[in-house]
């Protein structure tokens, strides 16, 4: 398996080489590591494909002013992370536009690990940045066909740019395992960043399309952690400028401390600790990143 398909592991030297130069800082201006890359690397018992769309739909349904279709590896070499094919859903109007598939039986409780690579394309009437989330919701009649949907649980927003592939991703780890066990869909939903979704005065109708490829629910948070890696390093890169070097400043038993050093001359801290044999916390800037077993 190529190195930079490897997933991340939890000794201080991989996880900080990831980024610093050969890994996802490289991509961080471009694109993520395809999910795949995280997960089937390990037991299968371990991953859920929901979505990997070689040869069907894979289940995933939409109503409103949205169409789904299967687009291939050729016309779509960026968006297609995985395989040779991916879904494409186009939007013509839907202010809100979503997706959602039944996950009734598969037991999510043991699997709360969400991650899934998108490519949204331009949006008409703004430059904004996209935002999606991950929801489940209950059936409430217990039926997949012509039920009620109840929220279970939502993601917290994970934004991607414009034209601009990116990862995007849940821990729910968080969620009560019987409210994962009862959950019968997952959803997932985006709008424009500087547009509100909740809002009632129709004046915003999306126009524009999302390519979905690589969507997985699992037992691992090294995907979820690769992916806000990945994100984090996309956004400082695109205030600051490539990422150049890393320079360590403290060292201590458990790990280490420094700096982020950019091309426009910015700096940004980065702290590694490792919490337990085999759980590690990154934190870049602002953004504390899990990695490692010991969390679940």
């Amino acid at each position: 398996m190529p190195e930079h398909e490897r997933p991340f592991r939890t000794s201080r030297r991989g996880v900080l080489s990831a980024f610093a130069g050969t890994g996802v800082a490289a991509l961080g201006a471009f694109a993520p590591e395809p999910a795949a890359a995280d997960v089937t690397a390990t037991d299968s018992s371990d991953v859920l494909p929901l979505g990997t769309f070689e040869s069907t739909l894979d289940g995933w349904q939409t109503d409103g002013d949205v169409a789904l279709s299967r687009v291939t590896r050729r016309d779509r070499p960026v968006a297609v992370t995985e395989g040779e094919y991916a879904l494409n859903v186009t939007v013509d109007g839907d202010p809100v536009p979503a997706i959602s598939r039944s996950v009734t039986g598969l037991e999510l409780s043991a699997h709360p690990y969400f991650v899934a690579d998108v490519t949204p394309g331009r949006v008409d009437g703004t430059d904004a940045p996209i935002v999606f989330r991950f929801r489940l919701s209950q059936l409430t009649d217990g039926l997949d066909v012509g039920s009620t949907l109840e929220p279970v649980a939502e993601s917290d927003p994970v934004t991607v740019r414009q034209a601009t592939p990116g990862r995007i991703y849940w821990n729910a780890s968080d969620v009560e395992t019987g409210l994962l066990d009862v959950a019968g869909r997952l959803e997932i939903s985006w709008y424009p960043a500087d547009r509100d979704p909740d809002s009632t005065d129709g004046t915003f109708a999306y126009r524009g399309g999302v390519v979905f490829n690589s969507i997985y629910a699992t037992a691992l948070i090294d995907p979820v952690g690769s992916a806000r890696i990945a994100a984090t390093m996309r956004d400082l890169q695109f205030d600051h400028g490539a990422y150049v070097r890393t320079e360590v400043t403290d060292e201590f038993d458990t790990g280490e401390a420094g700096t982020l050093v950019f091309a426009g001359g910015a700096t940004e801290p980065y702290r590694f600790e490792t919490l337990a044999a085999d759980t590690v916390r990154l934190t870049i800037a602002d953004t504390e990143i899990e990695l490692g077993g010991g969390w679940f």
